[in-house]
């Protein structure tokens, strides 16, 4: 009978083990919303579990064994102590966090209500594998520095064999370009690539013959682990650098699959020149950050042409030429259709030629993403492409960028990270990283990127701008951005993003001598709006026409007649494009907003809500929240302030959406801002 009481007792206690129990115990740490995925987090669920098994052995042990030893009181009191602790356990797995370095009070995260679940958080660096190499450019020895491009040219074939090899962990080229000059510490440049090994050498073109030396070095010991020359016939070229390539991989002890030793036998080109062309061509093609995107890109087709007439045969070059050709259609360019077309020839072109090239399955991987916004394919282009060069880190940052836009945030997060991970040095992914934790509302992992960009290039201008446009989009403070957009050389303007930025800052603070002033020192009859301030009332990576900000500074000082004027160039501007291409999305919601400025007001609603309908946020998780934004602004324009009010309320607090420090600042919200469920929204 005895026995039976505790047994009942016994099951009191394990019902107290309910959800219900745990979500009325701690309910008071977070919203509701959040609740499930801040347990998880913190690893409640996981103590719960532990807790409830242990403690069920326990009860268990005290009611089938101890009622023959001990007093039926005691085994009471120690099933009310299992009880007891549940609650407490559970309280300081919710406070505390055991870390390798011991105990550590959890991380709060401010989270909106509003946002998704996911993971922002940086994962902790990867431990140092043996099997990791960091290719420093070779030295040019040669008497004609015009054989420059030739070192370079031995450099980049060894970095893109090694970069094949999925048992390797190769750092990207842009990373270890940045070591071609000055004087190298080994310890410090393989520390801050996160590498053990570090591979140099030096290359000598006379006449015919070419000699190259390498050596690969143990960083950590600072011990030479392999070394060679190679004294050959200049026809020679590529099969030494194959050769190059297996020896290192061998010194590392990887593992090379049959494939992979096939793969280290193709020749790029038969054609050293062609190879040149190459080289020069891409580097010009490089993060927009750097220059003007368009500028570039028609500097470096006129010498992939010249590479592919030389030699019809040369993938690479095929590659390339499809990647320019979709980054002028997709960045608004040149919206005609005959730039998808030459893009998806290209790429396939460069496919039939080698078909298990990864940079051909990445350029047919852009041309889906960029003409469609077809993620399936573009994702099966880039596995691919990640089978081909497992190391190649433009690849993964390509996941990444394509994840984001289909809203698989944690996908896209990893994907960033492993990209830094290959390439820690480059501005590109530092951007796609700190990029993503912006659109999420991550911003202490946003800061640690902008940081860690500002240490790698201090002069990153586009970078510092992000940074300082952080307080507008948290608090509404417009005032870091513009004092940092004074202190820019006067000269750097790439693609005239940077008087897009100026000139919607000073209108955010009334400044219109000034707006006008900053649209003064451009020239230009397009400006990219690149979003670099993450303004919601931009239309990230398009062009805008000149006339349109003339207009808007027109009006905001009352003059009238100029502001149409101007207004109606911008009209006509934008149609000319929709003639290339009637469906354009950001094209017809630039087109509404102008029409709205003009007083054409059912016409404006009926452009702005085609484009959203062309591009709804599930169907781009970037740009479709930035059209509807748009739309709203639209809304506002033409006297709609309660639909404006309604289709912000959607859109707060999602990622690419207005911030709150966004929608006190900007002008486009000065109608609505006292009206009632605006202060609530962000």
């Amino acid at each position: 009978m005895e026995i039976n009481r505790v047994s009942a007792e016994s099951l009191r206690v394990q019902r107290s083990f309910s959800p219900c129990y745990l979500r009325a115990t701690l309910k008071f740490a977070v919203k509701p919303r959040n609740f499930l995925s801040e347990l998880k987090r913190r690893k409640v669920y996981r103590v719960a579990v532990a807790y409830a098994v242990v403690g069920w052995i326990l009860i268990q042990v005290v009611t089938q064994v101890f009622p023959f030893f001990i007093p039926i009181w005691a085994i009471r009191l120690a099933i009310a102590l299992v009880a007891l602790g549940f609650p407490v356990a559970l309280i300081l797995s919710w406070l505390f966090d055991l870390t390798p370095h011991g105990v550590s009070r959890t991380e709060n995260i401010q989270s909106n209500e509003n946002q998704p679940e996911y993971s922002a958080r940086v994962d902790s660096p990867p431990a140092l594998t043996n099997k990791s190499v960091a290719v420093l450019p070779f030295e040019n020895l040669s008497d004609d520095p015009a054989n420059a491009f030739f070192a370079e040219g031995v450099h980049d074939d060894i970095l893109t064999s090694l970069a094949r090899i999925a048992d390797l962990k190769v750092i990207s080229r842009t990373s270890v370009q940045q070591y071609r000059t000055g004087q190298r510490n080994l310890r410090e440049i393989a520390q801050a690539l996160g590498v053990a090994h570090i591979l140099q050498g030096t290359v000598r073109r006379h006449a015919n013959r070419v000699r190259v030396n390498a050596q690969l070095i143990n960083a950590q010991s600072d011990s030479h682990v392999w070394g060679d020359s190679f004294d050959r016939e200049l026809t020679d070229l590529f099969a030494i650098q194959s050769e190059l390539a297996e020896r290192i991989s061998t010194a590392l002890r990887a593992n090379l699959s049959p494939q992979e030793k096939a793969n280290l036998q193709i020749r790029p080109t038969r054609d050293l020149l062609a190879y040149e062309l190459y080289l020069r061509a891409r580097n010009h093609f490089h993060w927009s950050g750097i220059g003007d995107a368009q500028e570039s890109g028609e500097r470096a087709l006129p010498l992939l042409e010249e590479a592919v007439a030389r030699d019809p045969q040369f993938a690479l070059a095929h590659s390339l030429i499809s990647r320019v050709h979709a980054e002028l259609y997709w960045f608004g360019y040149d919206k005609r259709g005959s730039r998808l077309v030459q893009a998806k020839a290209a790429a396939e072109t460069a496919l039939r030629i080698q078909p298990e090239l990864g940079e051909g399955h990445l350029a047919l991987a852009f041309y889906y993403y960029y003409s469609s916004r077809d993620y399936k394919s573009a994702r099966a282009e880039l596995v691919a492409a990640q089978h081909a060069a497992p190391n190649d880190s433009e690849v993964v940052g390509a996941m990444g960028i394509v994840n984001r836009r289909d809203a698989r945030w944690d996908e896209a997060i990893a994907n960033v990270q492993r990209a830094r991970e290959l390439d820690p040095r480059n501005m590109s992914t530092i951007w796609n990283a700190l990029e993503t934790y912006v659109f999420v509302g991550s911003y202490e992992e946003a800061e640690q990127s902008m940081a860690d960009g500002l240490r790698v290039s201090p002069n990153a201008h586009f970078i510092a701008l992000a940074r300082a446009g952080l307080a507008l989009r948290r608090e509404g403070d417009a005032q870091p951005l513009r004092d940092r957009l004074r202190n820019l050389p006067s000269d750097f303007d790439p693609g005239g993003a940077v008087t897009t930025a100026a000139v919607r800052v000073a209108l955010m603070q009334h400044d219109f001598d000034g707006a006008a002033h900053a649209l003064a020192r451009t020239q230009r009859d397009w400006l990219n709006d690149t979003g670099l301030s993450g303004m919601a009332g931009a239309l990230d990576g398009y062009i805008i026409p000149r006339s349109w900000f003339a207009g808007l500074i027109a009006r905001r000082r009352g003059e009238e007649s100029e502001a149409k004027r101007s207004f109606e160039l911008a009209h006509e501007a934008v149609r000319s494009v929709l003639d290339e291409c009637p469906d354009d999305p950001k094209a017809l919601a630039m087109l509404g907003l102008i029409s709205a400025a003009l007083g054409r007001k059912e016409e404006a609603i009926r452009q702005g809500e085609r484009a959203a309908e062309l591009l709804p946020a599930a169907r781009d998780s970037l740009d479709g929240p930035l059209i509807a934004t748009n739309l709203a602004a639209i809304y506002v324009a033409a006297g709609e302030h309660e639909r404006a009010i309604a289709q912000l309320r959607q859109l707060a607090g999602k990622p690419a959406g207005p911030t709150r420090g966004l929608l006190r600042a900007e002008p486009e919200w000065e109608p609505v801002r006292e009206k009632a469920g605006f202060s609530d929204l962000g």
